[in-house]
Formats: structure tokens, sequence, C-alpha cells
């Protein structure tokens, strides 16, 4: 196991043996498995080595042939070693005269049976593998890929090869991290029966002779699934099938400083076939599945239903979700990189994403599942405390309910992985999509903080790991605005639906007594800024609002019918709240503030403002309340602030902060030692548990405290201690304020204050200023199409550009300090790019590239409209254009002067530039059918996106005057 590699690796080494078979073949193998339990433990399976190519050359496996190499003295071949690191050395001498090569491979594969080392050790024997038939492999290998990447429309020819080759990559990283589907909307039949016997297997049993209907190597495409699904009257039939996603070929993937996490890309189960799953951390699976989501449209429905699925009643969601359901985490004091807690971050900004695509793919998508009952609750066994108990230590707010975990894992061993959702009186608790939606959003409204933001109290960062500390104290003005857009999107879906909707008694009480709240305190809005007082009479009502729906959650299931234009009335109040939190937090530099922090006094809570944050200004481009001159000025501001990175033309996370040396940290001036009776007390005692003082005469607090909670632990020891305790009730207080401020733990953000690289001090993190890319192209995006100025939109376009120049894809090896063509993680202040390929920053390149080439979904229509694209991508003279086709082989297109190509839905697309009017040019292998303009009516679009549609190639005549605004 892995832990064993990182951990033990020396114990390993011990058991480890390594031998030569035959020639050119090396097994290294285990003598037994790694155990200490008295009973035995084979280890059968082989790692194993081989070479081809220099046909004269030795094989050792032992590493001390490389120390003699090393030290100039003869080699003598291994034929085995024990008990240390498996190797496989290739030696010969070679001679080669000017232009002369010799080339030659080693080759390893893993877990291998006896049988497959067998087979590969006579294949060697015979001579039966040459360099010859291993790169007909390798070229086999990449055709397939290419045929993966082709799959999701990762091809692109222009007169750039490197963003070509760039695009490529994000399109392989992309699928890598998130999954492709299998085959467009088609569904193997015994896949899906196996699926839904994993997550319930009474529902399995009740629809059994429509699972035995068809024979489990036939398939069925997605809408004849749930057509079927349909007529069968099901509930919870139906919600398994809408979350049904027939993924592959994504790795198990997450923070890597998760327990759980390890790089793994399984495509195949034991018996060879295609292995259909997926798992990963909560954010970094949506947003993958977003970008996936341009290439196979037909999926959103399921996507959006898999999200909503896993939310708790309290309007959370599980760290993890995998294909068989959710998980989340337990408490394990031994490890600091475990916690409990929700992970909120990007819940609602993803959530957002998602309906508005399934609103531009399709507008009628969502609105019948608006009022039926179809959706379900993670069944999270957290607690949050009371509220009272929550703004006491906000760092501290959940307790684990043990008997609730324990009681979902039983009914997931008795019925499946369902088991893991809320259920009452023996059945999956089911709630409409627009009770779903409303939950989060009421969850996070319970937390707004006036003029200050989201109050991060569950233990978990809404947003930013690297701010991970800010959960506590932490307001986020972050998901402010997203909340804020994610209720203007609601709300609108919400309008389009006519009628009633069915909502859990509680949470109709629960919005109701917010909108109390919202309502009766709306003259406050009157003021630029509320005052500490009556910004607490808020945060009160608001928590005990949410405290009281949270006492009766898990025992009262009664619904209730609501109008939607109730729910939509709720969500343009709490909108007038958020605007008037975004407008405070307005900073002089004409930047935006993305953090806080909350301090709550007796009668009043104040609000202190952090450094200015990369974050805090994509969040309010993206949030709707800028008008697009104001999105031009912010954008623009951005430049010339702090944040501005000149050596890389890009930006920082964050200003580079100043941190003071360990001999300057902790120093406790005179004038306080000498007014703190209690350090009195320990320095005239020499008590060192408290302070120290060292030979220059300095005084500090002792270096083996943590934080305050050591503190207020040693304070309570000294409590009962004769030379203390008539002194220790009067000045406990003062001392643990004394220690906060100098080390000013209040503000404390985690690991961005504290390390210098990923996303710490100086670094620059790509997948933020990928968001900003978006953010600009969004900004850019509406200001066209509503008729700003041009002055407005020739602005936003250069500052499109200008963020986009300071990509590393735009940048040379030596200036970026990494292979161009790779997005890579971070780049920390003194070094190049670091952690290539799997970042978030993928899915937002992918994203923006759809905006320069100006293809969308609009009301259900496909649409070009490249005012984004550069003028130097566009192809100077006649070129071949070959890539993958869908079946098998390459398709090669002559591209003109003046033209490009690319894919969309997997066909190819080639823009012309034309002197005339904007055509769209649909091509069959039965003729062209010819659209004026560069809108696809509805059906056609629909065929297209469903990889339905008889035609082999697009082309669109680009006018002049529609392209480059750059």
């Amino acid at each position: 196991p892995l832990d064993a590699m990182t951990s033990m690796s020396c114990l390993v080494n011990a058991y480890t043996r390594t031998d030569r078979v035959g020639k050119r073949l090396a097994t290294i193998t285990m003598e037994s498995g790694l155990s200490d339990v008295a009973e035995p433990a084979e280890s059968l399976y082989a790692n194993v080595v081989w070479s081809t190519g220099l046909p004269d050359a030795e094989v050792s496996v032992s590493e001390d042939t490389c120390n003699a190499f090393i030290r100039g003295e003869s080699c003598t071949p291994a034929q085995s070693s024990r008990g240390q690191r498996g190797a496989y050395v290739l030696y010969d001498s070679i001679t080669l005269q000017p232009g002369e090569s010799v080339t030659w491979s080693v080759v390893a594969d893993v877990h291998q049976n006896q049988s497959q080392v067998v087979a590969i050790a006579e294949r060697l024997n015979r001579e039966c593998i040459d360099q010859a038939e291993l790169d007909q492999e390798l070229n086999s290998i990449t055709e397939d890929m290419d045929q993966l990447i082709s799959s999701t429309d990762g091809f692109q020819r222009t007169a750039q090869p490197v963003h070509d080759a760039h695009h490529r990559m994000n399109t392989l990283f992309n699928d890598m991290r998130g999954g492709i589907f299998l085959d467009h909307d088609r569904i193997p039949w015994g896949d899906w029966v196996h699926f839904l016997h994993e997550r319930n297997h009474p529902c399995e049993k009740n629809n059994q002779s429509w699972v035995e209907s068809r024979p489990k190597e036939s398939w069925i495409d997605r809408t004849t699934l749930l057509k079927e699904i349909s007529e069968r009257n099901d509930s919870n039939l139906m919600r398994i099938g809408l979350e049904y996603l027939p993924v592959w070929f994504g790795r198990r993937h997450g923070d890597p400083s998760r327990p759980w996490n390890t790089f793994n890309i399984r495509v195949k189960n034991s018996d060879g076939s295609r292995r259909l799953t997926y798992e990963g951390n909560w954010r970094d699976i949506f947003q993958n599945w977003e970008a996936l989501l341009l290439s196979e449209p037909e999926w959103i429905t399921n996507v959006i239903a898999k999200f909503v699925n896993a939310s708790t009643l309290d309007g959370f969601n599980p760290y993890r979700i995998t294909r068989e359901g959710i998980d989340w985490e337990i408490p394990d004091p031994g490890n600091p990189w475990s916690n409990i807690g929700y992970w909120g971050d990007h819940q609602i900004s993803y959530l957002t994403r998602l309906l508005e695509l399934s609103h531009h793919i399709n507008p009628s998508s969502l609105t019948q599942w608006m009022t039926a009952p179809l959706f379900s609750y993670a069944d999270v066994p957290y607690r949050l405390r009371s509220h009272e108990d929550i703004v006491h230590d906000p760092r501290r707010t959940i307790a684990f309910d043990t008997t609730a975990h324990e009681e979902a894992l039983q009914r997931a061993d008795t019925i499946g992985s369902d088991g893991l959702l809320v259920h009452h009186e023996g059945s999956v608790v089911l709630g409409t999509l627009a009770e779903k939606l409303l939950v989060p959003i009421l969850a996070k409204l319970s937390s707004l903080v006036p003029d200050g933001g989201i109050w991060m109290n569950t233990q978990r960062p809404e947003w930013n790991d690297a701010n991970n500390a800010l959960a506590g104290y932490g307001l986020s003005m972050v998901t402010a605005c997203y909340l804020r857009r994610h209720l203007a999107v609601v709300s609108e879906r919400m309008e389009h639906t006519p009628g009633e909707t069915t909502l859990r008694a509680t949470v109709a009480e629960w919005m109701s007594s917010l909108s109390t709240v919202f309502t009766q305190r709306k003259d406050l809005l009157k003021k630029p800024r509320l005052s500490d007082e009556d910004r607490r009479v808020v945060i009160d009502a608001l928590g005990r609002a949410f405290e009281k729906y949270r006492t009766v959650q898990h025992e009262d299931y009664s619904h209730t019918t609501v109008p939607l234009s109730n729910c939509v009335e709720f969500c343009h109040t709490a909108i007038a709240w958020l605007d008037h939190c975004i407008a405070a937090n307005s900073r002089p530099d004409g930047l935006r503030h993305g953090y806080n922090l909350i301090r709550f006094e007796k009668n009043g809570a104040s609000i202190t403002h952090l450094p200015e944050m990369l974050e805090g200004q994509v969040a309010t481009l993206a949030s709707g309340v800028l008008t697009s001159s104001e999105s031009a000025d912010l954008l623009e501001n951005l430049f010339d602030s702090n944040l501005y990175r000149a050596d890389h033309d890009t930006f920082l996370l964050y200003p580079e902060k100043h941190i003071p040396s360990i001999m300057d940290k902790g120093i406790i001036d005179t004038n306080h030692c000498s007014k703190n009776p209690i350090i009195t007390r320990a320095l005239k005692l020499m008590d060192t548990r408290l302070v120290e003082q060292d030979e220059r005469g300095r005084v500090r607090f002792n270096s083996a405290f943590r934080n305050r909670r050591d503190i207020e632990s040693l304070l309570i020891t000294l409590s009962d201690e004769a030379e203390y305790k008539e002194i220790i009730a009067d000045h406990t207080q003062e001392t643990i304020e004394l220690y906060e401020s100098i080390f000013e733990h209040h503000s404390f953000t985690g690991r961005s204050g504290g390390m210098y690289g990923y996303e710490g001090i100086g670094c620059t993190y790509w997948h933020m200023v990928a968001k900003l890319l978006v953010a600009a192209g969004e900004c850019f995006i509406e200001a066209d199409s509503t008729g700003e100025s041009q002055e407005v939109i020739q602005r936003l376009a250069k500052v499109y550009h200008r963020i986009r120049n300071g990509l590393g894809f735009r940048r040379t090896a030596q200036q970026f300090g990494g292979i161009a063509i790779d997005a890579y993680s971070h780049t920390p202040a003194q070094r190049g790019a670091q952690q290539p390929g799997m970042t978030g920053q993928v899915k937002e390149e992918l994203i923006t590239r759809r905006m320069e080439l100006g293809v969308s979904f609009q009301e259900g229509t496909i649409q070009f409209n490249p005012r984004l694209l550069a003028a130097e991508e566009w192809l100077p003279s006649p070129t071949v254009w070959s890539l993958p086709n869908e079946h098998s082989g390459r398709t090669e297109l002559t591209l003109d002067a003046d033209s490009l190509g690319f894919q969309c839905w997997g066909i190819p697309v080639v823009y012309r530039r034309v002197d005339g009017p904007a055509n769209i040019h649909l091509i069959s292998n039965e003729g062209t059918h010819t659209v004026e303009g560069h809108i696809i009516d509805e059906d056609t679009s629909t065929n297209i996106c469903s990889h339905h549609s008889p035609y082999i190639r697009i082309d669109v005549d680009v006018p002049h005057d529609r392209v480059c605004l750059a």
C-alpha cells in the first residue's frame, strides 16, 4: 500500500527480492505480504522490467552495479538481490560515429501474475518483442488517446501551434480529472442494472421484471431510459436514473494532502471490461464536469441531479462524491490533515454555473423538476451547535453524531449506498428541486453578516484552502458575491415555473423567518454601513432562525404547498441585502474586499478587513452587481495594485507580506509586562510556564504555546496555585488578549500566511488567474450583448487579452519556468511554475476558449460569434488539418488562408473570414444546408449537441467586422 511505501519503505525493502529471468527480464517481488499477523500471507504478484535494443548489453538487478561503475571498476552483472530496493541496470560499451545513433527501450509494468510473467519471459526468449513492435504499440496508444481527446473536442488548428497544443493538453487533463462519458448518450444496460443494485436493493427488486427485460449486453440511450423509468411511476427509481452517469477514465482525485487521496486511473475491471466509475472531492469533480458538459450537453440534468442529491438537510455537502454515492470525514485526532467539517466551498458557485448552462442548453429542462419530489438528502452525521455556542467559539461548531454515523452505515450494508441518505419511516426522504435549491440558500443567508459577508462557521473554508484558518472568525465576500448571482439565477428559473411547489413545512417556516428578519430590518439598508449593535441584532435573528430549523429537521417531515412567487420574492429581498453588503466592501484603491473578520462584543459585532485578495476581485466581477464600465475599471485597477506581479505579467493571490524571523516573534514589550500582574508574578517567581526572559532581557510567551487554547489551559492550572490564585480571575482575559494581539491569531488565515508555495506567500496560483480570465470574458460578453458603448467593449477586450497574455502558454519556457503547453498549479516567488497538469486551470481555460471562439448555447440554440478571437490565430496560408474521426483513423481537412479549425460536439468547425454576411454551412454526406446569420435553430442544435445529427462538418462565414476587438 501507498502508506507503507511512504512511511515504511525500509521495511518494505527488507522483504524485497529482485531476480533476473532469462537475459532481459527482471522481477521485483516481496517474499510475503507485509503483515505482523500470525498467519501466512503469500505475495504472488510481481513488478517486471525488461528491455529491447542493445543486443550485447548486460543486465544487472543490483544498484551496487551503478556504484561500481561510478568508481571505475568493472561491472559484474548481479543475477539477484535480496533485502534492498530493486534495480534494473542495463549497460554496454557503445562507439558512435558522427551522425550515428543507437536506440533502446526499458519497459516497466506492475502487478503481473505468474502466468503473465511467464508469457513475457517466453516472448523475450524467442526474441518476439523488438523496438518496432514497441513503437507500433506506442503509436496505437497515442491514436487511442487522440480518440479520447477528440471525443471531448480537444483538437484545433490555428496559426498558433502552441495554443493548439495547450488546448489539447487542457482537454486531456480535464478528462483525467473528471472522467469522460463512455459513448455519448448510450448506456450499457448491464452497467445501469449494476448501478441500480449498488444504490438500492429494494428498488431493484420492485422493478425486477423491467430490469430483466433486456440482456445485460444490450445498450439503451439516455432519453429512452428516462422515458421507461417515468412510465414505472417510481420516484426512487427516477431519482437513481437521473443520477446515473456512465463516466470512465477519471482519476481518484482531490487535495494530495488528504488522507484518502491517491493518484489512480483504473480503466478496466478484473475481467478486462471497461470500468465505469468516478470519485473525487466535491469541488474538483464538479468543476471538471462543467467543462466536460460543453462537449456532452445532454448530460447536464444528470450532473445537476448528482449535485443536489448529495446536499444535506441543513444545506451543506459531504466532502466526497463517488459513483456509488457520498462519503464524509470521521474524527481522526491523530491526523492534522483530517478534520470534520462541512465543505461548503464552491457549493453555490458551481451549482450556479450548472443551472445557467442548463438553461442555455434547454430553457425548459429543469422546470418540471421544480415541483417534483425526486431529490434526496445526504445523511452526514454532523450536528451544528446552538447559535450561542457558535458565537462563543466559531472554530468549534460541529459535533459528530456517532450513533447517526453507525445507523447510516448499517442501512448502507442492508439496502445499498442509498442507506447513506436521509430516511424516514424506512424510505428515502425526497424533496422537490425548488426545496433542494432553497435549503443551501437559506443556510448561507442564515450566516450573513451585514457589511461583512457569509460567516464561515462550519470548520471548513468556504472557498480557498489556502485561507483554511478563516473558518471560524472569517467572513467570505467571495461566497456573498456568488450567492448573489445564484439567487438571481434561481429566482429567474422559478419565475418561469407557474403555480405552487411542495416544501417540507420546516423549510417553509425557515424561509418565512429569514424573510421576516430581512423585511423588518430593511430600513437599515438605507445606511452605507450598519452599526455594530444593529449588525449583531441581524446576526442573532438569522442564526436563531437556523438553529430553530435544525432542532426539528430530523423530526418533522410534513409538507406544505408554497407559491413559487413567494420563493421568488424572498430571493429578491435577499439580493437587496447582498447588494448592500457588496457595496460596503469597496476599497479606496478601486478594488474590493474578499475576506473580512468578525469580532463579537457583548452587544455588538464589529468587522475588520483583511488585505486585498485576487479571489475577491474575481467574485465581485462575477456577482452581477457591477456595470460594464465598473467592471472595466476594476480589471484595469488590478494592474496598478499590489496584486500585480510585473515579472510574470500576472497576479498574486495576495500581496506579499513580511513575517518576522523567529527571534522577533512573540516579544512582550516592557509596558505590557509591568501592567499585567500574572506576567509580573511569573517573572518574579522565575516561573517559565507562561513567559520566559532571555539573556538580553526580552520577555516572550513560552515557546511551547501553539495558540490561545494552551494559554487558557495553563491559566486554569495556575488558578489553583497559591501564588496566582488571587490575581488569575481578574487578569485571565487580558492575558489571553495580549497573547492574541502579539501573534495576531484573530486574523490568522492559515496556509496563505505561513507557506511559500502552492497558494501561499508571494505565489501566483494559476487556477485563480484563470478564474479571473473567465470573469473578464463574461464581463465582455455581457457588455457586447447588451449594446454597451464601443469604448467600454474595447476596454474589456483589451484587459481580457492582457490577462490571457500572462498565462503560461503565452510565455516562453524560460519566462514561465516550465513547459509552456501545460497548465501548472502555481509559481512561487523565487522559482518557476510548479506541479503541471492536474489543476483546475484546465477547466477554466476550456470555458474561455469557447468564449474566444464565440461558441455558446443561448435559449436552446447554438451561436457562433467570435468577438474575442485574436487576429494572430487566423491561418496566413492554406494548410492541412489532420484530426481523429469518431470511429477510427484520421480525417484530413484543407483549411484556406484566413481560416481556422476547431471541434465542437465531435464535429470539425471551420471559421472563414469573409467580406460578406455571416452564414453557417451544415455539411453532411447528402449535401450542404446553409443557415443565414450566426444562429442554428433549436431543433437542429439539439440534434448536433446530442451527437445524433448527420453533419460531418460545419463551416462558418465570419464577417471581418465581427472579429478582432482586442
